[in-house]
């Protein structure tokens, strides 16, 4: 039987058929030779019985084994159904195209089961940083009411549960973004732009945060204008939020650097801050949904929402480009994206340009 179930049921049928056929020409055969009917007695229809009771054992086996496996499906499905995804279809068949299916029912089951568990870490993340602001200003709110905090201190706590509003209305605006990105319903819209153009505009938004900090900011271009094919706003959205992290974690006094970089028919954009910098470890989860940045450069002091990078990457991503960060402790941070250069884009004898703040 072990041998048996290493051929598939066509092979095997084949065989058998095969098998007896020729056994009946031998026997047609040998009826016209001398004592062809004793061997014929003896040895050809013996070897008939025993090819067809083969074939019929062999039936009998695949369609219990068949219909093991079809009860196994039907429970399975079922569990699975019930939101137990950590079900799978463990009986062994012996048919090729059932193998195939079982595996791929079995891939699709894992596949669920990892969509779950990033469901419920998403419920509970989100949970958490939804619940810290509301907390916040249902304490400063019942502090007030209760007249535990003077009236010459309203305005400053009233200040804080206005950002405490902020921050909580900047984070359901993030998960509302990035649930928007994710659902695929809002394709790119891609048009030829000038980046360096856009650069110059973004790092002009900043301004009042710049001067606010002392802080200097110099943009330093390959050539003075650079064509590319992408989202414009989505990419303007790239930008801000990097150009926003490296102000807020750059001490004050410091300088930020903004450049491009051209190689092949790609050009690399980098924003370079003045941080304490990001460990190698958490390199690896700053791209994260509501891995807080904050706390992997400045420990103690959570203001973000966690979720700007994971937009980042996912725009990026979309545009079939790379994002990636270079950093070590006490050095600063460097964050580097790809984007295509236009077809009509001209990048030769040009002038280098600059910009500063």
């Amino acid at each position: 039987m072990f041998i048996l179930g290493k051929l598939s049921t066509r092979v095997m049928y084949f065989f058998s058929t095969l098998f007896v056929a020729v056994l009946a020409l031998v026997f047609l055969f040998l009826r016209g030779q001398s004592g062809g009917t004793l061997i014929v007695l003896l040895v050809v229809l013996p070897l008939c019985a025993l090819a067809i009771v083969t074939t019929y054992v062999f039936a009998v086996y695949e369609h219990k084994n068949l219909e093991k496996c079809r009860k196994e499906i039907m429970s399975v499905s079922k569990r699975i159904l019930a939101g137990d995804y950590k079900e799978r279809i463990t009986h062994a068949v012996i048919d090729k195209d059932l193998d195939e299916i079982i595996f791929a029912f079995n891939s699709l089951a894992a596949n669920f089961e990892d969509m779950e568990q990033v469901r419920k870490e998403f419920i509970s993340n989100a949970s958490h940083e939804l619940r810290s602001p509301l907390t916040s200003i249902q304490g400063f709110i019942q502090g007030m009411l209760d007249g535990i905090i003077p009236p010459t201190e309203t305005k400053k706590y009233l200040h804080i549960v206005f950002a405490e509003t902020k921050r909580l209305n900047s984070i359901i605006a993030s998960m509302l973004e990035l649930s928007r990105m994710e659902s695929g319903k809002y394709p790119l819209k891609k048009e030829v732009f000038d980046i360096n153009e856009l650069i110059r505009r973004v790092l002009v938004r900043f301004e009042p945060h710049i001067l606010r900090k002392e802080m200097s900011i110099q943009a330093d271009f390959v050539i003075e204008t650079c064509q590319v094919k992408a989202d414009k706003e989505r990419i303007e959205q790239v930008l801000v939020n990097l150009v926003d992290n490296a102000i807020k974690y750059s001490p004050a006094f410091t300088k930020i650097n903004v450049a491009t970089h051209l190689h092949a028919n790609k050009v690399y954009i980098s924003v370079q801050d003045a941080g304490i910098g990001i460990s190698k470890k958490d390199q690896l989860l700053i791209w994260d949904r509501f891995f807080t940045a904050d706390k992997a450069r400045t420990p103690g002091k959570s203001k973000g929402t966690g979720l700007g990078l994971s937009i980042v990457k996912r725009i990026i991503d979309e545009h079939n480009e790379v994002i990636w960060v270079e950093s070590n402790k006490s050095e600063g941070s460097t964050f580097i994206f790809t984007l295509s250069l236009a077809a009509e884009a001209e990048t030769s004898s040009q002038p280098k340009g600059k910009y500063s703040l």
